[in-house]
């Protein structure tokens, strides 16, 4: 008998955000184009010299992160409405999630 792999469950759960009142869903699941997006983006982290730099990319890879679903967050909004710590949890809570949906061995 053959194993089944159900991979609707890879793209069904969402995450969502609160920030100020508001709840921001994004899905668990960003398409491969904005892995690589993100991907470049942390790469150049790396090798930017000044912490200004590292922010406004921090930034970037948030707005990207929280454009998924149905609202479109600008770099400037993030800027404006996140602390570096809600950046980073963001981020986290990401990968987490991403992490988490890779190991399931359904």
């Amino acid at each position: 008998m053959s194993k089944i792999y159900d991979l609707d469950l890879l793209v069904e759960e969402s995450i969502t955000f609160k920030i100020g009142g508001e709840d921001i869903e994004i899905p668990s699941s960003p398409s491969t184009a904005l892995v690589i997006k993100i991907m470049k983006l942390e790469e150049k982290m790396k090798s930017v010299e000044t912490p200004e730099e590292q922010m406004s990319l921090l930034a970037e890879i948030v707005a990207l992160l929280l454009s998924q679903g149905e609202r479109k967050v600008t770099k400037k909004f993030i800027q404006d409405k996140f602390s570096m710590s809600q950046q980073r949890k963001v981020v986290d809570v990401f990968k987490s999630t991403m992490q988490g949906i890779e190991e399931d061995p359904n």
